[in-house]
């Protein structure tokens, strides 16, 4: 089987991680796939090959996998799954091995690189320019709760990360302030005697609005959160910055909202209001993670897990 990322743009890199062995055919070495050898007079193909070099034994080749080669050079908001791709490939249930690219200054909101075999592998190269990034959390409204940040990437399939761009989960939303009322004495003039104006105090309250939180950073955009009245709502957060803190009146207790998080980072906090959303994940499944290559972990803003 010809190897689909045996080209100049995938680099022997890729090749060398991904164990393909390579022989000397008219002077020049090329990479193969199916590595066959002669039992009781038939050929048969090898699993793995093993060399013993310096005294050790090493792998250098495994074979019998499913082999793919996947650009992603388009921006999409929805979750990109390997799983639906290379099954839409002729994927037929066997173990994989290949190499995952994003390329041409793109954004994918999340990417899900799937659940398959022990010996499967993938190689993920992000290329300069290039982030896979969650939406954010929006903000809490008044006294509410901000959202939590969704995640970046998740795994459950060994990877060798060649991370040149962003991996980030989305920012949490800051959480919501709280409204209050405002007591204070006003003056009323009545009459009290003929010809003369007496005055007493009397008591009145007035509603004083809090803040709701901003939304936190991320891929598509985060709303803000609702105030106590229009006008007192949170900033959206945007592609790289959580939104601004909704204000409060400043009359009374109540509080502004918390400020959106930036990328991979909690929501601010609002005393008296509500709790801020947490950071999404950007990588659930950071254990699967078996090399680095090129730009290796590079740029990764937010919890790496599991």
């Amino acid at each position: 089987m010809a190897i689909p990322y045996d080209t100049t743009n995938a680099g022997t890199s890729v090749r060398n991680a991904l164990r393909h062995s390579s022989i000397n055919v008219g002077g020049s070495y090329k990479h193969i796939e199916d590595i066959q050898v002669k039992h009781s007079g038939a050929w048969r193909d090898t699993k793995e090959v093993w060399v013993k070099s310096g005294g050790s034994w090493r792998l250098v080749h495994e074979g019998e996998h499913f082999l793919f080669n996947v650009t992603l050079n388009s921006s999409g908001q929805n979750d990109w799954s390997l799983s639906s791709y290379i099954s839409g490939q002729g994927y037929g249930g066997n173990k994989i091995k290949g190499l995952v690219t994003l390329s041409g200054g793109i954004t994918r909101r999340q990417m899900n690189l799937g659940n398959f075999s022990s010996d499967s592998i993938i190689y993920l190269r992000i290329e300069g320019g290039n982030r896979i990034q969650s939406r954010g959390g929006d903000g809490g409204n008044v006294g509410n709760n901000g959202n939590n940040g969704q995640r970046a990437l998740y795994t459950r399939t060994k990877f060798i990360l060649d991370n040149g761009g962003i991996i980030a989960g989305g920012g949490g939303g800051g959480s919501g302030g709280n409204n209050s009322n405002y007591t204070y004495n006003v003056q009323q003039a009545y009459g009290c005697q003929k010809g003369s104006t007496c005055y007493r105090e009397t008591p009145v309250t007035e509603f004083v609005p809090g803040g709701g939180g901003g939304g936190g950073a991320g891929y598509p955009n985060s709303n803000g959160g609702a105030g106590g009245e229009p006008g007192y709502q949170g900033g959206g957060g945007d592609f790289n910055s959580g939104g601004s803190a909704g204000p409060a009146a400043q009359n009374g207790t109540s509080n502004q909202g918390g400020v959106g998080g930036n990328l991979g980072q909690n929501g601010g906090d609002s005393p008296g209001g509500g709790t801020p959303g947490s950071s999404g994940t950007a990588i659930d499944g950071w254990s699967y993670r078996v090399g680095q290559s090129g730009n290796n972990d590079g740029d990764i803003r937010g919890p790496k897990n599991n």
